[in-house]
């Protein structure tokens, strides 16, 4: 039912657009010439731009700068519930869970600040 509707829009459309000529068409464009052209709007689409490359610069540098203290953190959790979760499995004593979870945060400590080193600017998209 949506595409016979969709089809007879369609077919309407073309017969209506073909009967009226070419006038409404370039009219349409010329419009279109003009606002794309309008001082105030170029100059609003480049402050949009601009602001736009300045947040993303601001929100790149506080990730690059909470990213390690977050990684620490996580990786602190991390260590705390394996090591809880082995002392239940295994009855480790406290001291043991303790000099297990130092291990493993020593292990990834280097992994914590591997990330973060992503620049943004006008020719580096976020992505990259």
């Amino acid at each position: 039912m949506k595409r016979f509707i969709f089809v007879a829009g369609l077919a309407i459309g073309f017969v209506v657009g073909s009967r009226m000529g070419r006038g409404p068409y370039e009219s349409l464009e010329r419009t279109a010439h003009r606002v794309a052209e309008d001082p105030e709007l170029q100059r609003r689409a480049s402050q949009a731009k601009e602001t736009a490359s300045r947040v993303a610069q601001d929100t790149a540098g506080a990730v690059k700068e909470k990213g390690p203290e977050v990684a620490s953190r996580a990786q602190g959790a991390v260590a705390g519930a394996a090591g809880s979760a082995k002392e239940r499995l295994h009855g480790h004593s406290s001291d043991e869970r303790d000099e297990e979870a130092a291990t493993v945060a020593e292990n990834s400590a280097g992994s914590a600040h591997a990330g973060g080193d992503a620049e943004v600017g006008e020719d580096k998209p976020l992505s990259s």
